[in-house]
């Protein structure tokens, strides 16, 4: 019967110094915007209220008795909390060294897991997702544009610059800090290419112009749908991360009556809602 005991670290200790190996995106929208709920499953509904028709200030006259109003319309966001979870568990009997490295194991694979709730909302598209992510959204503010396609040949780096350049000029007229992140197998190539007259990455060209107020990065190609090209641009001010439970390592202890040590794992559902109108672009590309 075994005796040599392992002693664990609390879930404290173990998640202050865990690092996770992918890097995922969704920590970039946890600002003092984002919102977290208790862990409770069901249905939460946002209410949004929105302006109707001419809002522009009009010039009033003596002859005018009183202020024309404004319309507005109200509507609803729905946001869906769920849970995931596993466990694991070893036995007594079983060698117990390397125990925090498949613990560590887990938390990897359920970083890239959030960023795809985070992204895709569980779904194929716009209209199949559970909630509005990133990548996949029927929220009224997120534009989705038709695809651009890229040249071919020499001009090719300075076509997709002049049309990322006209997405960030969108982008531009909502105040606050943005990232633009390149996705695909073939843009990113480009993204992280140089210009053969100037040796000069494209990177690097696209950020002197841009300026400050932008920032640039790429998606990781493990959450990224197959076959999808192209950028996206997302105003980190103007935008809120609705989520209920981070990706953890729960709880942990041993069951000393069967003989073995637990490990339990949990995360939850999250939503983004874009609060103006153009806070997230997406522009979908083709490559000749």
């Amino acid at each position: 019967m075994p005796t040599n005991k392992i002693v664990l670290r609390t879930v404290e200790e173990f998640m202050s110094d865990y690092v996770p190996i992918y890097q995922p995106i969704y920590p970039l929208f946890l600002g003092a915007k984002s919102q977290q709920y208790a862990a409770e499953t069901g249905r939460m509904d946002f209410r949004r209220v929105q302006t109707v028709g001419d809002i522009r200030a009009k010039h009033i006259t003596p002859k005018d008795t009183e202020i024309r109003q404004i319309g507005i319309m109200e509507g609803k966001k729905p946001y869906k909390k769920y849970f995931l979870a596993n466990q694991f568990t070893n036995s007594d009997f079983q060698d117990r060294q390397g125990l925090e490295e498949v613990v560590t194991q887990v938390l990897d694979e359920h970083q890239l897991q959030m960023d795809e709730l985070f992204l895709f909302g569980e779904g194929t598209s716009n209209s199949t997702m559970i909630n509005n992510g990133l990548f996949y959204s029927d929220d009224a503010n997120y534009t989705l544009e038709n695809s651009v396609a890229i040249a071919s040949g020499d001009t090719r780096l300075y076509d997709l610059h002049a049309k990322v350049i006209t997405t960030a000029e969108k982008a531009r007229a909502v105040a606050g800090q943005k990232i633009i992140i390149f996705y695909g197998d073939s843009v990113l190539p480009l993204y992280n290419s140089l210009y053969n007259t100037a040796a000069k990455a494209f990177k690097t060209a696209l950020q002197e112009v841009l300026g400050e107020g932008f920032r640039t990065l790429q998606m990781p190609t493990a959450c990224t749908p197959s076959g999808a090209n192209g950028w996206l641009v997302a105003n980190l001010d103007q935008v809120k991360a609705h989520y209920t439970l981070l990706p953890q390592l729960l709880n942990q202890g041993q069951n000393e009556e069967k003989m073995y040590y637990w490990f339990n794992f949990a995360m939850g559902s999250t939503m983004l809602e874009v609060l103006a109108k153009n806070a997230v672009i997406r522009q979908p590309a083709t490559l000749a």
